[in-house]
């Protein structure tokens, strides 16, 4: 994997105390993980002397990732144009060609089909190096290597950028090779808005105080984390629908039992592991929380009730005596953090379920944090009663 000069980041919490980030080059594994790019690890080249804040990252990323792809070269599309041309080129639009009269020139209206990288998948990476040059946050030495990389670029026309622009490019495996450049152009983007005191200027916001949008980094992580490296303890890797065991009664028609089935939710695992010659199954919770557990009164600290609910609920809903392996499932609530370690583990009643709570200290160098999730998932640890 490539090598990347560690840098501590740290922030200030309500005590005044200084608490220790994730390092700057494992979100960078933790995002590749999760966008499913891996395999361009080693391809794109980061300068870790520049990447010391999330800004500086992702625009050196972007500008090597770029660098590659221009020496691919750039994508390119048939696009369909309407033209008035000398003779006949393409597609006759008779119609247009004797409304306009120009045929007694010996002009026709044509549809052609035009071979061009002026497109939106180019169009999306070039705004978003302009974007970034705006950017005041960003280390002029960067800044100096977006714009040179920027130049390089063909003249590709400005579109509108909106929250589902992104959404409109489709990857095949023609095009595939831009992934890791789409998802940091769209995460630019998302962390990236117009200053306030300085017009035509941009700030960044740092995504990784957003619970929300980390928890997705981190559940998408380890679910393609395990596709890649769990294969040999579990054939089965997948996101799984659990209904709730519950049964309607009391009520008189059939079409009153169909509507109470109707209400009620469903549940889905964020990572089921499964391997039927083995009768084994294990369900993992990603949970990211700035603080894994939470404290109580006397200073006391606790599981949250919800999340250990919430795992036990999978856990009993999804048996079915039919398949072994339900009946001996196990679950864990798997939480980052980057200044503490605890494994708990539980037998539940007198079955044998086991639910387990674990932490990946993200503040560790990358080969401990893949050993820490391979171990967590073999469920190498002592059981204790719940």
């Amino acid at each position: 994997m490539t090598t990347m000069t560690s840098v501590d980041r740290f922030v200030i919490n309500r005590n005044s105390e200084m608490v220790p980030q994730i390092p700057i080059e494992n979100l960078y594994y933790l995002l590749c993980y999760a966008w499913d790019v891996t395999d361009q690890l080693n391809k794109v080249k980061v300068d870790g002397e520049h990447s010391h804040s999330l800004e500086n990252l992702l625009a050196s990323v972007l500008t090597n990732a770029c660098e590659r792809l221009l020496r691919r070269g750039l994508v390119q599309e048939y696009l369909f144009r309407e033209q008035e041309v000398e003779g006949i080129r393409g597609k006759l639009n008779l119609a247009e060609t004797l409304k306009s009269h120009r045929y007694r020139q010996g002009k026709t209206i044509c549809t052609i089909d035009e071979l061009t990288n002026d497109v939106l998948i180019n169009q999306l990476i070039y705004l978003t190096l302009k974007r970034l040059v705006r950017l005041d946050s960003l280390d002029e030495k960067v800044k100096q290597k977006v714009r040179k990389t920027a130049s390089k670029f063909p003249h590709l026309k400005e579109v509108n950028v909106t929250a589902r622009t992104f959404d409109r490019i489709k990857l095949n495996r023609n095009n595939r090779f831009y992934a890791l450049v789409l998802n940091v152009c769209k995460l630019i983007w998302q962390s990236t808005l117009p200053d306030k005191n300085k017009e035509g200027r941009y700030e960044f916001i740092d995504f990784t105080e957003d619970e929300f949008c980390m928890n997705a980094v981190f559940e998408h992580f380890l679910m393609n984390f395990c596709k890649q490296h769990c294969k040999g303890e579990y054939s089965e890797v997948h996101r799984e629908h659990i209904d709730f065991k519950l049964t309607p009664y009391g009520m008189m028609f059939e079409e009153q039992e169909e509507e109470a089935f109707g209400v009620l939710p469903m549940m889905e695992t964020d990572i089921t592991l499964v391997n039927p010659s083995t009768n084994k199954k294990h369900i993992l919770d990603a949970k990211y929380y700035r603080e894994a557990l939470v404290s109580k009164y006397a200073g006391t600290q606790k599981i949250r009730r919800e999340h250990l609910s919430q795992i036990l609920s999978y856990v009993m809903n999804q048996e079915n005596p039919q398949k072994p392996e339900t009946m001996n499932a196990d679950g864990t609530l798997v939480y980052p953090t980057v200044n503490e370690d605890f494994d708990f583990s539980y037998t539940y009643g007198d079955t044998n379920h086991h639910i387990h709570v674990r932490t990946v200290n993200l503040n560790q160098p990358w080969q401990k944090i893949e050993e820490r999730v391979k171990e967590i998932v073999k469920l190498q640890t002592m059981l204790v009663g719940l």
